[in-house]
């Protein structure tokens, strides 16, 4: 019973305790349940959904509610003791049980993977106190107040309150991962959005949509740079949103208008809703050019494989990054490219200056020219990797 309860919490999507202040202010006892069933179903959409979906019945929403007022009538101290004893109690069985439900939920489409990782961590006793400490409900009428751009948007529906609530949930994640680790502003921060995977890739495309408050863009993927050329592959000529957009990038992006193109690092890739995450290291967004592949560094097939030295000149360095116009070129013993001077006249990027020449890096600008040792140790990537020389050449 405990997990179908806890199940249906997740089912009842966007529903939260405080919304049902009004329907149990009475005691559990003298409550009249067929009356707050029929309350619930008048102002909650939400709820009268799955009940025609078949997803939940009368009586699991009318036991769902009274542990609801059960809940909220207690003590902080009982609700604690409860808490623990309820901790304590649970069996190996029953949160087995628990992870193959989940996992059916979820292939049924009835639940995301991050609601179902969600349940489990609160049925396995993951502390949520920092979360219960806010009234969310509040802290969203306070945004509305200060915020009239936000505020604008909820009104014309292009958001809703629920996805107000989440990105500020968010924003108090990331807010409290920076304290714990010592991160700040200008730091990275370590490891991917929840629910998605590292992706540390350069994306060229044209800007589709943008919400400022949100930190939020649509785009039209033109390019992909990084060593996951599957997945490169998958994003190139689809049009994809990115979050996580903060801080000065923010007024970067205020500057981009509909249809011009940019460049974008991002840091994470989410499976599940195809959502890329702005990078959380050697951040970048910035208007550039059209994309055309020599631009931007793509090399020739014959090229793919090189190990050398390249000289030439800075196009741009940013991001621990150099895109070279390479003029002269001297193979190594290591090169495995079939004709590595079709690359001279040319531009190539080359990454990683940031493990042994980030001080050389900082004193690099456009225009200068350049020695460099790199190796493309992944022929199938659009970048090669810095190795053991970077010297400015007079």
């Amino acid at each position: 019973m405990r997990s179908t309860i806890l199940l249906l919490t997740v089912l009842i999507t966007g529903l939260s305790p405080d919304a049902f202040c009004q329907e149990k202010k009475s005691t559990a006892g003298t409550q009249d349940w067929d009356a707050a069933y029929e309350e619930l179903l008048r102002k909650h959409r939400g709820v009268r959904e799955k009940i025609k979906n078949g997803d939940a019945n009368k009586e699991d929403i009318v036991v769902w509610l009274k542990q609801q007022a059960g809940t909220s009538d207690k003590k902080t101290g009982e609700k604690k003791a409860r808490t623990d004893k309820k901790k304590s109690s649970q069996s190996t069985g029953e949160l087995a049980d628990l992870r193959k439900k989940l996992a059916e939920f979820v292939l049924a489409g009835k639940l995301t993977k991050p609601q179902a990782m969600e349940l489990w961590e609160t049925m396995a006793g993951t502390d949520k106190s920092e979360d219960e400490k806010v009234d969310w409900n509040a802290a969203y009428e306070a945004l509305l107040r200060k915020d009239a751009g936000l505020r604008a948007k909820v009104d014309s529906g292009g958001a809703t309150k629920e996805d107000v609530i989440a990105w500020m949930k968010s924003q108090q994640k990331n807010s409290g991962k920076e304290k714990k680790t010592g991160t700040g502003k200008g730091k990275s921060r370590k490891g991917a959005r929840p629910g998605s995977v590292n992706f540390y890739a350069i994306v060229i495309g044209r800007l589709r949509s943008k919400d400022i408050e949100l930190g939020e863009m649509e785009l039209d993927v033109d390019y992909v740079i990084s060593d996951r050329t599957q997945l490169n592959q998958e994003l190139i000529a689809k049009r994809v949103k990115l979050v996580g957009i903060a801080g000065q990038f923010l007024d970067s992006l205020l500057q981009i208008k509909r249809g011009e193109t940019l460049k974008v690092r991002t840091g994470d890739f989410n499976p599940e809703t195809k959502q890329l995450g702005f990078g959380y290291k050697f951040q970048v967004l910035e208007r550039t050019l059209p994309f055309k592949p020599e631009n931007f560094g793509v090399p020739p097939e014959a090229f793919r494989g090189f190990s050398g030295e390249l000289t030439g000149k800075v196009v741009e360095s940013a991001g621990y990054e150099v895109l070279l116009e390479v003029s002269e070129l001297k193979p190594s013993g290591q090169n495995k490219a079939t004709d590595a001077g079709s690359i001279k006249g040319k531009r190539i990027r080359i990454t990683g200056f940031y493990q042994d020449h980030a001080e050389a890096f900082g004193d690099l600008n456009t225009g200068d020219k350049i020695r460099v040792s790199a190796q493309h140790r992944n022929p199938q990537s659009d970048a090669l990797d810095v190795t053991d020389i970077l010297q400015k050449v007079k």
